[in-house]
Formats: structure tokens, sequence, C-alpha cells
């Protein structure tokens, strides 16, 4: 009889097939293909992803005629049924187990995987042949010689890493599907000024979403406070430098000591060297990279956003370019064969050299990090690509590859050779230090140059005195912490233990499909709407909304992998759990209703800067209805305003139109995934429609530009 195999996605059953003989292909369906190889009796089906998802039975469909409480605590509520596109695969599944006395899952080698080939494929196989035997085939590349290996040496299936995804996802629809329900009626008076349907609440997505509000009321809570600095601009060989005095900085309560060293060295003209300490340091080539490294290099270097890294890297692996990118090691077995792969790059037109020298050097051991979790070697570049290779689908893949492939290198260069030089100074009594630390040895940097610090140039002395340029006093004020990246998110997420590697970027992502918290120049900030939501919910609600409850959630579903506890025990214990959090949530339902009943919508943009261009004695402010937005005059014996666009998030700027001298704003809009921005002047662009000569878009206007956020004009 025949085997099959059970692959997670097309390309990844394509390559599978192809490395085991020579293939032929079967049509099921225009989007379906097995692909079989004759002379081993073998079938590889791709699936697409999970085939279930579970939904809420027929009897709980209705948000409005049943009790969301019972979603909870009845386990009829929810059932895992097809998805739509699922049925021709599940015939497929079905009619060659029938034929078959093998089946071998080989979805991706991870938790997920092993939910969708274990949880959802393989019943449809059992049903169709209940006496097939199951193995597994766990890849860490689609490389030839890696699936053949791996098919050589098949393992028992990993049915606890299934399970564990699968308590997993039971859990969260019984907490998201309860929690969204009875939120969202709850709350529904405000949604409805928010216009939107409902709010979305998850067990990690919230928790992460108060994080983004606890760092957005820091940011607008931040009291600025003053302090002073002493500096020194003092001459050396090769130019100028700065010295700073050793009590810097000097806070507002040291003002007048300030002033008075100040006033006391001001007008001096040289500096007395007491001494300059020089020492080298060495800086360590980089460690492997597992996922969560991954992306936190992707998103901080390219400036992309953490789902957008994923799928990328996802793609070159689908592609056969890199290993397995959902790895928590970041640590290679000693049998990992890194020579046959730097041979690959030794003849690379940017990177050969450096890998000859690297081979030149018998440099072919990799640097170590913490963990060798058993599951993938690190991501690791297989093939050694030019900039132009065709297997590149964009560009953003060129540059990834880049990335993933000079690291890999950097793993094996020469450690960096850095110079701290320190300059002791006393300037009449004052104490004085200035500290550069420059590169003397680029070693591994050469090769990874992204990774490179700021580095300054050496202090040239040849004396003991330095000659004085300038000794200045400044002040300046403390500045509030910065908003979230895609990077210091995915490091916020990793140390709260909120998601899984692979699930992270989903999460932001879900975030801002709700319109929870939205990204603009790269910057995460929460929306009006999740605010008001946070604000509620952590009056009652705050041991769901703290990271610890997600974090004992993981702790459990890790016992379930590791098989220390089963799945039925883990879901019912979150169950009852949850189930306390819930109904303190409906003991407190009645002063929610009655806050989101009074809800006013607060302005979202300030009062303008400029008067109203009618009276000009009073600045309008923003009105918000339900469908359209205007300027109304703050002077309520005015009555005067101006409309503003419909769609978009609105923003005043620090700036002027040089026509009307009338505030100038953005708008801001997103469409099919892509963000961008137009500005106007709201006085010229109400005239322009008065007139029908369309003017007020400042991006049409003959005489100015905006520029760095101001209204200028062309050159």
């Amino acid at each position: 009889m025949a085997t099959i195999i059970v692959a997670e996605k097309n390309k990844a059953a394509e390559a599978i097939a192809k490395a085991l003989g020579s293939v032929k292909t079967i049509n099921k369906t225009k989007s379906l293909n097995v692909y079989t190889v004759p002379s081993k009796n073998l079938y590889v089906i791709p699936l697409r992803g999970h085939l279930l998802e579970h939904k809420n039975t027929e009897a709980y469909k209705s948000w409005t005629k049943t009790n969301p409480r019972e979603i909870i605590t009845n386990s009829k509520a929810i059932k895992k049924f097809p998805k739509r596109y699922a049925a021709p695969y599940i015939k497929v599944l079905k009619e060659y187990s029938r034929i078959s006395n093998h089946c071998i899952i080989g979805t991706d080698a991870d938790i997920e995987g092993c939910n969708i080939g274990l949880i959802d494929a393989l019943p449809f196989v059992k049903q169709a042949n209940p006496q097939i035997k199951i193995s597994q085939l766990w890849l860490s590349s689609l490389q030839k010689n890696e699936i053949i290996n791996k098919f050589n040496n098949l393992i028992n299936p990993k049915y606890s890493w299934g399970e564990s995804g699968e308590a997993r996802a039971l859990i969260d629809a019984f907490i998201g599907f309860s929690a969204t329900r009875e939120v969202t009626n709850t709350l529904r008076p405000i949604l409805n000024k928010f216009r939107v349907q409902f709010t979305s609440i998850g067990r990690v997505q919230t928790s992460l979403l108060y994080l983004i509000y606890l760092r957005d009321q820091d940011i607008t809570s931040f009291v600025p406070e003053p302090y002073f600095l002493i500096d020194a601009v003092l001459f050396h060989e090769n130019g100028t430098f700065q010295a700073h005095h050793v009590l810097n900085p000097f806070k507002k309560d040291q003002e007048f000591k300030a002033q008075q060293i100040f006033q006391k060295i001001e007008d001096e003209k040289v500096a007395k060297i007491i001494d300059k300490p020089q020492k080298l340091k060495k800086r360590a080539p980089p460690t492997p990279l597992n996922t969560s490294k991954a992306l936190i290099l992707l998103t901080r270097n390219l400036k992309i956003s953490a789902n957008v890294a994923l799928n990328t890297i996802n793609a070159l692996y689908l592609n056969k370019l890199i290993s397995y990118p959902r790895t928590d090691s970041d640590i290679y077995k000693p049998d990992f064969n890194h020579i046959e792969i730097l041979k690959h790059f030794s003849s690379h037109s940017q990177l050969g050299k450096y890998t000859l020298n690297l081979l030149k050097a018998n440099r072919i051991v990799p640097t170590k990090g913490k963990k060798d979790a058993g599951d993938h070697p690190p991501i690791t570049p297989l093939e050694s690509l030019e900039i132009n290779d065709s297997r590149f689908e964009n560009n953003l893949q060129k540059k990834v590859y880049n990335l993933l492939a000079r690291h890999y290198l950097a793993l094996f260069g020469e450690q960096a050779v850095e110079s701290l030089q320190v300059l002791n100074l006393l300037i009449k009594d004052e104490p004085f230090k200035a500290q550069r630390i420059s590169l003397i040895s680029e070693g591994f940097l050469e090769i990874a140059p992204f990774l490179k610090p700021k580095y300054e140039e050496q202090i040239q002395i040849s004396s003991d005195e330095i000659p004085i340029k300038e000794i200045l006093l400044s002040q300046k004020e403390t500045k509030p912490p910065p908003k979230y990246s895609d990077t210091s998110l995915l490091k916020l997420m990793e140390k709260n233990h909120l998601g899984t590697k692979s699930t992270r970027p989903f999460i932001i992502k879900i975030l801002q499909t709700r319109k929870l918290i939205e990204r603009i120049k790269y910057q995460y900030s929460i929306t009006d709407l999740g605010k008001f939501i946070i604000e509620n919910l952590m009056k009652i609600w705050l041991p769901f909304l703290e990271p610890n409850f997600t974090k004992r959630v993981e702790e459990k579903l890790e016992e379930i992998k590791e098989k220390r506890r089963k799945m039925e025990d883990v879901v019912n214990e979150v169950r009852l759990e949850f189930l306390k959090l819930f109904d303190k949530f409906l003991a407190n339902k009645n002063e929610l209703i009655s806050k989101a009943n009074s809800f006013k919508m607060s302005y979202t943009i300030p009062l303008t800067s400029s008067n109203c261009p009618f009276c000009n004695k009073s600045p309008m402010k923003f009105i918000n209805l339900k469908n359209k937005r205007f300027l109304v005059c703050a002077d309520e014996s005015c009555k005067s305003y101006l409309s503003l666009p419909k769609n978009g998030k609105i923003e005043l700027l620090n700036s002027s139109c040089s026509i009307c001298n009338f505030n100038i704003f953005r708008v801001y809009l997103r469409n099919n995934e892509k963000s961008y921005n137009y500005y106007i002047c709201p006085k010229c662009w109400n005239e322009g429609f008065k007139d029908k000569q369309g003017k007020g878009f400042c991006s049409n206007c003959e005489d100015f530009k905006i520029f760095k956020g101001k209204c200028i004009k062309k050159e």
C-alpha cells in the first residue's frame, strides 16, 4: 500500500516530494495539487494551514439572545468547524488514506504545525483508515539533504505539542468569545460613538494593550524638569571635543551652584590634564538568531512591522533559502555542517572575501547563545544568493536575506577591538571629564556593519594642557519615555511572556486592525477607543489585564507540551480562573453601562493656535459628529465653522498657512494596509469648495510646500 505525507503548505509539499524522487502532479482543484513519487508509492498532500477553527455552536451564535457567561461554563458552546476552504483538503486526505498504510505528518515542526497536522488533519485520516500507521517528519529546512535525512529517520508523533496548541486555541476561544461579546454589549453606546461595531478582548492582546496604555500615560503625565549642564569645548590636534563637569547634570535646586561654578571658570583659557587612562576593550560577535532576535534585528534595521518581518522570513524558508524561522534555539548542535554553508558563500561577489578570510583562519565554530530548545537550529541562510537572484520575490526579501546572511557570517568573525579613552581635567579647580570610544579593529563588524555602535575619533593630545575654545552653561529639560516601536514592543512582549515567538507580530497587528492602537512613523500609540476600554476595565479587571495572568497560562501550556499535565485539566483550571474574573465584571456591569451612556467624545485635537478667521477673536475647537467633522469658533456668539475631511486621523500642526495664516492640518489615512498623509489649510480648503477652484490641498499649492511640518516657499 501507499504512504501519505501531510504538509502544511503547497510549497512545502512540493519541496518534500521533489527531494524524495521524480514527481508527478495530480491536479485536484484549481488551488489543490497532490504530489506523487511513483518510485516510492508516495503521495504528498498540502494543506492551507488550519483546516478547522473554533466557533460558537448554533445555539450560541446570537450576541443578544444568549448569555456570554455560558460560553465559559458550557463546553458545548464552542466547537471546531471546517474552514470555508477546507472541504477539498478533507476529501483528499480521506481519499488517499484509504489506499495507504502509513501517514507521515510533515507539517511545520513547531507547536502550531503539530496542532494543524495531529489535531486538525489526522482525525480525518483515521476516520478513513483507523489502522493506519502514524509517524512524523521533523524538518528544520526544506533543503533536499535535510528532507532525505529526516525521511529516513522519522520520529514518533509529538501529540503533546499538538495538544498544547489545542489548549491554547480553546482557552483563547472561550476567553475571547465571551469577553468580546460581553464587553461589546456593555459598551455599545460608546462603540457607536467611535463608529465601530465591536471591540476585541483577548488574553494576550488586551494585556498588551494595557501595557501600551501605561506607556502612553507615562508620556502624557510626564512633567519635564529643568536641569543644567556645564560643558567645555576644547581644542585638540584634529579639531575640538567636549568635556563635561563631573557633577552634570545639576538639578533644578542646584541652579545657583551651577551658576557659581560657571561664573568662576567662564573666562578660563586652559584646562589641565590630571590623567588620561586608555584601555582596549573587546566586543564579541553576535550570537545566533532565534525567532525573537531575528524579528528584533529586522524591525530595528529595516523599520518594518513585526508582522511583515515574520511573513518575509517565512517566505524565504518556503523558497528554501533559510532554515525554519520559528525556533527558540540560539545554539547550534556540534554536528551542524557550517563548513558546507561557508563554502557556498566563498564565491559570493560581496560576502566572498569575508568568508574566504574565515576559512583561511579556520574560523568555523560559531558563537553560542543561551538556549538549545531541541526544536530547530538557529535561523541560518542555506543558499549563497547574489542580490539579483530570481528566487527573491521582492526587494524586501533581498534586504532581509542580506541581514540574515551577514549576521550568520559574523558569528565566525573575530572580536572587534575598541579603545576607551578618558581624560580627567581641571579647569581652575573644577573637575571635568571627557570620554570617547573609538574603533581600533573592526573584526566581525566589517561583515555586519549594522551591528556597529556609534564610534568617535580618538582625541589627539601632545601636552599636559589643552586650550579652551569656550565654556557653556545650558539649561535642558528631562524627556518622557519614548513611544513603543515594533522592536521595543517585541522585547516588551518577550519580557512579559505575552504570546509566542510566532504569534507576537500577529497580536500587534490585531490591535491595529481593531483600531485600538495606531502605528505612525514606526511608533505605536493607544487610540481614544483603546484608552476608554482600558481605563474602565482596569478598575474591575486588573488581574486579567496584568501580564501575570497570561504568563501563568503560558506556563500551564508548557506543562502540557512536556507531558507533565493533561490538556483537559489545564483547560478546566483556566476556565474556572477566568470565570471568577468574568463574574467580577458582571458585578460591576451597571456602572460601566452608566459611564458608556454618559460618555462624551473629547476633542481629538486641541484648540487652534490661529484665531477664527471670521471674528478674529477666539481660536477654533474641533467637533466630531456621526457623519461630519468641523472646526467651530470657541466664542459661542460667533457660531462660524469650517468643514474638515470626514475620513482619517486629523492632527493640528504647529504651523500656519503662508497664504491666509490659519493653521495647517495633517490628515493620516490607511488604505489596503498602506498609510499616507496629506496636508490641508481648512480655511483655504473651504474657500476652494465655494469657488470650485480646489485650493486648500497643500500638495497642489503652486507657491508653497510642507517641509518638516512647516509651510515654506517653494524654491
